[in-house]
């Protein structure tokens, strides 16, 4: 059986191209190095790597299965982590990611289920990046929630895994009393400013079939969904915002939603690492967005 110490030394010979910096590396003797790689060569019939008086040079099967061997050790770290954790009753901590129009349609009501559920888990959310997936690919969060229209366009869709959570219509709205509630929607689109719940409008693929028409509008770009809102109930500002987040804050906003349907749908989605298994904490919050 191949063991776990024998793909973390072949992953490191692999990495600095010498067994005796291998071994630096891990605070051991080059002799153990040499014997691990020799019995795992042996264990798979296969030749990892060429070694000369000068260099060591991994071989082509070497290179197919060092990915592999690094993703092993991932998920077994991965093991382990949990295993302490659960032992400990704890969740540690979780960095979440949210683009404005999921911050209060979806993450708020599941932090509610969450703070019941695991109140001893830590969560910091972070809305309104630049790029919530480069953020997750880089390890500057530890899951996303997006929308499928953004991340099937991003240079990091390959490495990071979705999982669909449902699907909003997103409606216009705009104060009570506003001039134009009467007019079409193209009217709307045209005469009256727009403030867009997201930083990126120009890049965002949600808003590309809106281009046209708001091409000469003035708009605004918030990274805060209630900010969009308040600035509508306030003055002849229009905004989007989907459908569940106006039925269930009604009462707290003065403001209105159009009839027309625009024809905007967003679909929610939980993005992870494609190569690391959910974490505790990670699967709590999961839970959570299905109930929120």
């Amino acid at each position: 059986m191949i063991q776990a110490q024998q793909l973390a030394y072949f992953v490191a010979v692999y990495q600095h191209g010498s067994f005796h910096a291998a071994a630096a590396s891990a605070g051991v003797s080059q002799s153990v190095v040499t014997k691990h790689i020799k019995r795992l060569e042996e264990h798979l019939h296969v030749k990892l790597f060429n070694r000369t008086t000068r260099k060591v040079e991994p071989t082509d099967i070497a290179r197919q299965l060092v990915v592999k061997a690094e993703a092993s050790l991932q998920s077994l770290q991965a093991f382990e982590a949990e295993a302490r954790l659960l032992g400990s009753g704890e969740l540690g901590s979780l960095r979440v990611g949210a683009i404005a129009l999921a911050s209060e349609t979806l993450v708020t009501p599941a932090l509610a289920y969450l703070s019941q559920s695991h109140p001893r888990i830590e969560v910091e959310v972070v809305v309104g990046s630049e790029d919530v997936y480069r953020d997750l690919a880089t390890g500057r969060c530890d899951v996303v929630i997006g929308d499928e229209a953004n991340f099937a366009s991003s240079p990091y869709a390959d490495a990071l895994r979705m999982n669909p959570l449902r699907r909003e219509q997103l409606q216009i709205v705009f104060r009570k009393h506003h001039p134009g509630k009467m007019a079409d929607t193209r009217t709307l689109l045209k005469a009256y400013p727009w403030a867009i719940p997201s930083r990126y409008f120009n890049e965002n693929e949600l808003f590309k079939s809106l281009k046209m028409d708001l091409i000469h509008a003035q708009h605004y770009r918030l990274t805060s969904l209630t900010a969009c809102l308040r600035l509508a109930e306030a003055s002849d500002v229009i905004t989007l915002a989907p459908s569940s987040l106006i039925d269930r804050t009604h009462n707290h906003f003065q403001v209105t939603t159009s009839s027309a349907d625009i024809g905007l749908q967003i679909r929610f989605a939980l993005f992870t690492l494609a190569t690391n298994s959910p974490t505790p904490a990670i699967r709590a919050l999961q839970t959570a967005l299905r109930h929120a």
